[in-house]
């Protein structure tokens, strides 16, 4: 099949206070700069509404990004949608004629923008309306103009589902028979609520579905907290068939037919050896049927079980090689997402008919895919025995050997903390001569249940072995020098960083903190924290973290703030003011204890940011640092 290609439309510490008018001093370096790398993408989230005429894109106009429609028959784009001194973030079509958005406001810091605005606007641009912060769930594509909103007003902690008249605003309550503390509301494809998840103080759950709407909630089965196997409900395939992601008698999450009539699981539609399936299906509306199943190996991929969309893939995959293709389809179209891990990605539209691919739009318009380095997926095997996966990034055009090296912590902890693709972080990281290696350390999600389960209690213990471990796997294969060595990461990763310093001074050359837990007593205790008095905090954290009380020797030697005279190293500490998930007291107590010490300190805060650095202004500044503080402490030459 030929394919035709077209074009379309010191021991003193350093203190900076970043502000929010005039931004701060760069830090002089003279590392690649970092604007290429940190600049907010050109378009985004590029969508072919259900009947594929048109496209909908995020694109960015005068400083804010916009939403745009193109109407591919008659070639002509508008924007259709802006939120005044602010961007449009997120955008679904309810049907071919409306699209529902969510957008946030410049002066909002980035915790306060999950309080966003939903809105609603015809492909024309015409009655755009802005509502209340309802908060969306899913689209009902039953060719209304509704979607469905979670509604807190029976229940502030568990929301109920309304249906949604995005031209009206009007609402109806759908789920007032609901079966419990609902955390989670799975519809079918014709838009009933016919599954659901329930939450008991996070130590249990339990799954319930019914037949319809009308028919009484059934319940499938109880899982308590690090107890065995389960299923979780994924979705429906068109004939009202439940589909279940379960880990029943294998380590890793697979998808099945689910047998309500016996409770048990039926067919097997796909599994990984390596990692969880939890969702990913792809649905055909036309032929009504689940025809694929995406998955998040170590790198992507999709399997198919049908025929013409295998074809399609592999079409595409010879016309965009080397590239994960992934597609969309309607009316003739597929709207082709290609990236790779040294491409941020671009967008094409491909006429099945024609045979013709047209090239939309690339992501990162200044990353030039030939200078990127690659990020390899890798596994090694931790002390104990267990493997552990990661990717590893390697400086390009240097020779894989005594390389300085970036141990780079994920956040969470108990996440899939990356995925296979270009990585800002890990590309400008290598741009500077550094090896960087991402450890998916014992407790991250999303790679089988033996690897998450063996990170319970373990924060400071094995967790940081495993950290360690990586590290000296890649110096006994030659690639990294082990004296040459830094720690660096956000969030757990930024509590990872301070407690490696703590831990091991002797092995690592610096450390970067960013918004960093310093203290697991203080993170229990603290009551202006998003999850202050959850039910995560009150009971689930006590089992994976640990007790304050049964375990209160543990907690005390994995606190790095208890630990602060053992620190060595020299560490850059970057907290955003507004941070409510990990408030700024964490760094300034720990800054303090060091500074007391006389301990080499770095300390810049950024007012406007919370838990993580949104705004372009402070993620150059914040690079820069980090280039000049790594170029001082661990020089890559």
């Amino acid at each position: 099949m030929s394919i035709r290609f077209a074009r379309l439309v010191a021991p003193l510490a350093v203190w900076m206070v970043v502000g929010a008018a005039t931004g701060a001093h760069a830090a002089e370096a003279t590392a690649p700069a970092p604007e290429p790398f940190f600049r907010h993408s050109d378009y985004g989230g590029l969508e072919l509404s259900p009947s594929g005429r048109y496209i909908a894109a995020l694109v960015p106009v005068q400083g804010h990004v916009r939403l745009a429609v193109i109407d591919l028959d008659t070639r002509s784009s508008k924007i259709v949608a802006s939120m005044e001194d602010g961007d449009v973030r997120w955008f679904a079509w309810v049907n071919d004629n409306r699209l529902v958005l969510r957008g946030i406001t410049d002066d909002e810091s980035l915790d306060r923008r999950r309080g966003t605005t939903l809105a609603a606007v015809n492909a024309d641009g015409t009655e755009f309306q802005k509502f209340r912060e309802w908060a969306f769930h899913s689209v009902l594509r039953d060719g209304s103009d509704a979607v469905y909103v979670y509604s807190y007003e029976l229940n502030r902690r568990f929301p109920n589902l309304a249906r949604f008249d995005t031209k009206t605003g009007r609402r109806s309550l759908r789920t007032v028979d609901n079966p419990g503390d609902v955390v989670r509301w799975v519809i079918d494809r014709k838009g009933a609520i016919r599954a659901a998840v329930t939450d008991d103080k996070s130590l249990a759950t339990r799954v319930f579905w019914r037949a319809d709407e009308e028919s009484p909630w059934i319940q499938l089965g109880e899982y308590r907290l690090g107890e065995g196997s389960r299923i979780h409900p994924v979705g429906f395939d068109g004939d009202g068939t439940l589909i279940v992601a379960s880990n029943i008698g294998r380590d890793t999450y697979a998808l099945y037919r689910y047998d309500t009539a016996k409770k048990a699981l039926g067919e097997e539609l796909v599994a990984h050896p390596q990692v969880d399936l939890v969702g990913g299906l792809v649905f055909d509306r036309g032929k009504n049927r689940v025809v694929g199943v995406r998955y998040d190996g170590p790198r992507p991929g999709t399997a198919w079980f049908d025929d013409d969309w295998a074809r399609l893939q592999k079409t595409i995959d010879t016309a965009l090689p080397g590239h994960m293709n992934t597609f969309s389809r309607a009316g003739g179209r597929a709207l082709v997402y290609s990236y790779s891990d040294t491409d941020p990605g671009s967008y094409y539209l491909y006429d099945e008919d024609k045979r013709k691919i047209e090239f939309l739009g690339a992501r990162h318009k200044a990353i030039k895919p030939d200078a990127m380095p690659a990020r390899t997926p890798v596994r090694y095997v931790a002390r104990d025995g267990l493997e552990i996966p990661g990717y590893l990034t390697l400086p390009k055009g240097r020779q894989a050997k005594n390389l300085p090296l970036i141990v780079d912590v994920h956040g969470g902890p108990f996440v899939r903390g990356t995925h296979w693709g270009w990585s800002r972080e890990p590309a400008y990281l290598a741009s500077l001569g550094y090896a960087v290696l991402e450890p998916e350390f014992r407790g991250s999600a999303g790679w089988g249940s033996k690897l998450q389960r063996a990170g319970w209690k373990q924060w400071g213990r094995a967790m940081q072995d495993d950290l360690n471990d990586g590290a000296d796997w890649l110096a006994r294969e030659g690639i990294v020098d082990a004296k040459r060595v830094c720690i660096m990461g956000a969030s757990y990763g930024g509590y990872a960083v301070m407690m490696g310093l703590a831990r091991d001074p002797k092995r690592w050359r610096c450390g970067i903190n960013m918004v960093g837990v310093t203290d697991i007593n203080l993170y229990f205790d603290i009551s202006w924290a998003d999850y202050a008095y959850s039910d995560w905090i009150k009971y689930a954290a006590k089992e994976m973290v640990g007790d304050q009380d049964k375990d209160a020797a543990m907690i005390k030697a994995a606190s790095p703030l208890e630990r602060a005279k053992d620190i060595e190293a020299p560490v850059l500490m970057v907290y955003g003011l507004q941070d409510s998930r990990v408030p700024i007291v964490h760094g300034e107590k720990m800054r303090d204890a060091l500074t007391a010490l006389g301990k080499p300190v770095e300390w810049v805060v950024y007012q406007e940011e919370g838990h993580g650095f949104v705004l372009e202004r402070n993620l150059f500044d914040l690079y820069r640092r980090v280039a000049a503080f790594l170029a001082k402490h661990n020089p890559p030459d």
